[in-house]
């Protein structure tokens, strides 16, 4: 026996063209709280599709025909490992239900799916409503589904300009490929929907065009993204400059665009972003014309603006009035204001990570030689140390200080080998007591009206804050998964205002570890998709090494897989960063990076000896390993000790043992790698504005020559040296020929192929026949860096539910 249901499919409401915004909204806000009812109960529909949603002659919508429905589990738990609602309609990898034309890309692949297929099949439905088109359809069943896991739909903006821009973001974060980039919680789509049902006479008023933003074939999610705050002010729904307690209304969720013609680059020492402490502007780090410089995005805004006296400045930080903004660079940090104008020194600082400014005109910052928590004036003067490593906790690095409200006391991270991992301290100005806080490894940012933001397990969480007692209460809210972060999660990227804003970078992608040849032809694959940095195939073309990401410790680790059967043993197991690694010229030894005494340092460890690891060379700062000469006489590697410049140093291998400077210039010059006779050293450098591979002589740097004619990174010789290879902007794999002899004759770049999407990172087989690259999934579609608006209402609404 079924319910009898009277009144009109949305299918045939769609015969009278695309449904009014505002009974949409009514609509849809519905359908989306019957989802999340559904979720809640641990069902996903799998058939989500206009013929199913009944909308009844009162006006209410059911959800129809739950023949597919599979269970998954309660409360939105995603888990895919449950059993089916009725024996028949068992999910099995590779077999594919649902309808064509709504199915979830991960429908339409056979994989296991959850509660974000049905927001994809819900967003398909919205579009249509919206636009009266189809978002997938296609002239055949195999093309449609073809569709939904390639391309993009149509802009909404081109077929409903008149749209509400709002209602097109959520259509386009439902539509999102990657399930990770859909809501967390399908009662948080109901929610949004709801606010902008219930807010539809500000959503009918907002402007439905973006003057200036750029039209393109991707979702338009784009173009709400650019606008920022402006979609969320139209919507009424926050008020800069308040605090948290007088803001109403949703969290909402945006990305913004990195600046035109530009390369984000965050790095280790810094955040890449920041949020202003009022909330109104974003600074974001990207290289233009070579060099690293701050851009100001106010919220309010399409355009950042660059600052002009921020060349080559890192690790950026606010003023607490929001007025300046503190970076390093040139070996010293500096201030300038946030609206622009020439910088101002303040101090020495060799090498520094992000500090902290208090409203009484003191900043604190951490620095590795000596290491310790330094005070300097915003004024100017020097810096004094006032917090250094406690032995008794065998703490060997002391980063990332923040200030809470009273400007007095402080929270810092420490590196301690007691425990072989960071713990969160607290410091005071006014007295030498020091205590352990919690045993946190991330970084933290205090955020009003009582919370610490951090990050574990790659996931964003807000914890509330007891800061008069300065000790962490109650339960982790989470706020984003998939944060990015760079050596652990102590180096996460994310940034709050005062005020509800809440930025923070994506984690990277993961990525498959594929065999081309040299037309480009995929013929072999290892093992599961993975986050990795660095690919190095062993001197005998035997075994490759890989730094692995692992997601519960937020660190990675080197694997040594055997390429003839596919097997991988982890180097190392330790809850620290180990990555780069690099083979000796014999193949019995690998060089890596790892933090485990504090600051990044040069390990060596022989395969198949267990406790042999130990360290080649321990400076301050950051070392990494780039290359080992075939004649095993000099190990390339990477100092950023002296500046926020990369820059090549040798270490001999035998002997002494002294590392000196190879080729210093006011340039960044990475990726060295040794021609296979020792006499030649190819890399990478910004001396043209963007990055090119070059050549020098190994002795003194000497003959330097550029070999890329219109950029190019990432350079790797062929054995026999008749061939260097490396990657053009477009993601080309290039095959430069050379001819044998001393003077290295460079011909003209071939072209070999091109990856899609684009290879990240390479190596080449002995005999240049194949390529071991490391791939993305799919092709990235948006920017890197969001921000959640009032984030402070999530945590409300879990404490409420």
């Amino acid at each position: 026996a079924m319910e009898l249901v009277s009144g009109a499919t949305l299918r045939e409401l769609f015969a009278a063209g695309p449904v009014p915004p505002r009974r949409l909204l009514t609509l849809a806000a519905q359908i989306a709280d019957a989802l999340a009812k559904a979720h809640q109960a641990g069902i996903v529909h799998r058939d989500l599709k206009p013929e199913n949603l009944m909308v009844t002659r009162d006006g209410f919508v059911k959800i129809l025909d739950f023949g597919l429905a599979k269970l998954v589990g309660a409360s939105d738990s995603g888990s895919t490992q449950a059993g089916t609602l009725g024996q028949a309609q068992a999910t099995t990898p590779g077999v594919v239900l649902g309808t064509v034309g709504y199915m979830s890309p991960e429908q339409a692949s056979g994989r296991a799916v959850d509660f974000r297929s049905d927001q994809f099949s819900f967003g398909s439905v919205l579009y249509e409503m919206l636009t009266g088109k189809r978002a997938f359809s296609r002239g055949t069943s195999a093309e449609t589904l073809a569709a939904i896991i390639r391309d993009e739909p149509e802009p909404v903006d081109g077929l409903a300009p008149l749209s509400p821009v709002a209602l097109r973001w959520v259509v386009a974060r439902c539509l999102a490929k990657d399930p990770e980039e859909r809501y967390l919680s399908s009662r948080d789509l109901a929610l949004d929907l709801a606010n902008l049902r219930d807010h539809s006479s500000e959503v009918s008023r907002e402007r439905s065009e973006v003057p200036g933003a750029p039209r393109s074939g991707r979702r338009s999610l784009a173009a709400a993204a650019a606008t920022g705050l402006l979609l969320l002010a139209a919507l009424g729904v926050i008020f800069l400059r308040r605090t948290p307690s007088e803001q109403t209304g949703p969290a909402m969720r945006f990305s913004v665009s990195i600046p035109p013609g530009t390369i984000y680059a965050p790095e280790e020492v810094s955040r890449g972003l920041s949020v202003s402490p009022d909330g109104t502007r974003l600074v974001i780090e990207a290289y233009s014309k070579g060099r690293r410089r701050l851009f100001v995005r106010p919220f309010d805004s399409e355009d950042a603006t660059e600052l002009e006296g921020s060349i080559d400045a890192t690790a950026h930080f606010w003023s607490p009035d929001s007025r300046f903004i503190a970076f390093y660079a040139e070996g010293k940090l500096k201030k300038i204001p946030a609206t622009g104008g020439p910088p101002v020194e303040i101090c020495d600082a060799p090498f520094a990570l992000v500090g902290t400014w208090n409203r009484d005109g003191s900043i604190l910052f951490s620095n590795f030689n000596p290491p310790g928590i330094f005070r300097v004036s915003d004024g100017g003067g020097e810096a004094v140390r006032i917090v250094a490593p406690d032995g008794a906790h065998r703490q060997t690095n002391l980063i990332w200080p923040h200030f809470l409200p009273d400007g007095r006391r402080f929270l810092y991270v420490a590196n301690s080998l007691a425990v072989r991992s960071r713990e969160l301290w607290l410091g005071s100005l006014d007295s030498k007591e020091r205590r352990l806080v919690a045993p946190l490894s991330s970084r933290v940012e205090y955020a009003a009206p009582g919370y610490l933001i951090f990050v574990r397990d790659s996931a964003l969480f807000a914890q509330p804050f007891d800061q008069k007692k300065a000790r962490l209460t109650g339960e982790p809210y989470l706020l984003a998964s998939n944060v990015h972060y760079f050596f652990g999660p102590s180096h996460a990227a994310f940034s709050a205002s005062q005020t509800g804003v809440l930025a923070y970078q994506t984690a990277a992608r993961p990525l498959e570890i594929i065999w081309f040849d040299r037309q480009g032809r995929r013929v072999g694959q290892i093992g599961e998709p993975v986050v990795v940095k660095s690919l190095r195939i062993s001197p005998d073309g035997k075994r490759a090494a890989a730094d692995v990401g692992d997601r519960r410790t937020g660190t990675s680790d080197v694997w040594v897989t055997e390429l003839a059967s596919g097997v991988s043993t982890r180097i190392h197991a330790d809850p620290v960063d180990e990555i780069l690694p690099v083979w000796s010229h014999d193949g019995t030894k690998l060089f890596y990076r790892s933090d485990r005494m504090g600051p990044p340092d040069i390990f060596e460890i022989i395969l198949g000896v267990p406790g042999s690891e130990r360290p080649l060379l321990a400076r301050p700062a950051v070392q990494q390993p780039e290359d080992a000469s075939r004649d095993g006489r000099f190990l390339a590697y990477l100092d950023q000790a002296q500046s926020a410049l990369f820059h090549i140093w040798l270490l001999p291998l035998q002997g002494e043992r002294k590392p000196f400077p190879w080729l210093g210039t006011r340039f960044h010059e990475t990726s060295p790698r040794f021609s296979p006779d020792g006499r030649w050293i190819a890399f990478e450098s910004t001396e043209s504005g963007v990055p090119e591979i070059y050549a020098a002589r190994t002795e003194g740097g000497a003959d330097k020559r550029r070999i890329s004619p219109a950029g190019g990174r990432l350079p790797r010789w062929r054995a026999d040296g008749t061939e260097l290879y490396y990657l053009a902007p477009d993601g080309s794999l290039m095959a430069v020929p050379l001819a044998p002899g001393a003077g290295l004759g460079a011909g003209a770049p071939v072209r070999l192929f091109r990856a899609d999407p684009e290879i990240e990172s390479y190596d080449v087989t002995p005999d240049g026949s194949r390529f071991l690259a490391s791939t993305p999934l799919e092709r990235a579609r948006e920017s890197p860096i969001r921000v959640i608006v009032n984030w402070t209402e999530m945590t409300k609404k879990r404490l409420s539910g």
